[in-house]
């Protein structure tokens, strides 16, 4: 069963949220909070951790961009999903900084949150054409033609295998390595191609013409 929390300051919509969440197959909701501050009291208690945190942007004190932010820095395992109303790119690439794995506005319907949760659990993350689109307007921003990083045979052939939507389970095995080894040229092509997730690296590489989808 996977577990998610929800960080909303409005009650009524979390209360709502609960219930349609845990109709879902497979899902249960572990825990809401109404605050940022709150949120982030119960994150860090371990036993309680959630797999995926559906997060407001928008809260009076501490917002939903500190507690990604604090989620990035301290428990970077919880998966967590904007869950908004706002859509302007600053808030879509502070979001990205901190690990964000899909960007949500709270005007979808039942089918698009459930196909968000199912993908951020067999995937790891769920992109939507508003993340898509401020990904590769940072891209553009920074290659400026620059040329392509070196990369050793391993790196190459994790590159083309990130490019499909196999998991990192099942890239692990096919490549004969363990998934903490898999983790580690994982960091060392995002260094390489100075990007933050797995999607930002698969545009880059498009761009470069290093791999074609």
């Amino acid at each position: 069963m996977t577990t998610v929390s929800l960080i909303d300051d409005h009650a009524i919509f979390c209360d709502s949220l609960s219930s349609l969440i845990n109709d879902f197959e497979g899902f249960t909701v572990s825990w809401c909070a109404n605050d940022g501050a709150k949120a982030i009291q119960l994150l860090a208690q371990k036993e309680i951790v959630p797999d995926i945190v559906l997060l407001d942007i928008i809260m009076p004190g501490t917002t939903g961009i500190e507690v990604a932010k604090w989620i990035y820095e301290n428990k970077r395992d919880i998966k967590v999903l904007a869950l908004t109303m706002e859509e302007d790119d600053n808030s879509v690439v502070q979001m990205l900084q901190y690990g964000v794995k899909g960007y949500l506005l709270k005007s979808i319907g039942s089918e698009e949150l459930l196909n968000a949760l199912q993908q951020v659990v067999k995937y790891g993350y769920y992109y939507t054409p508003i993340i898509t689109g401020n990904i590769h307007k940072q891209i553009e921003r920074k290659i400026s033609n620059g040329p392509a990083p070196e990369l050793g045979p391993r790196e190459k052939e994790l590159l083309n295998h990130l490019c499909t939507d196999l998991s990192y389970s099942e890239i692990s095995k096919k490549m004969f390595l363990s998934e903490s080894t898999v983790d580690t040229y994982r960091a060392k092509l995002f260094e390489k191609f100075d990007v933050k997730n797995r999607i930002g690296l698969i545009l880059k590489a498009v761009h470069m013409d290093l791999v074609r989808l």
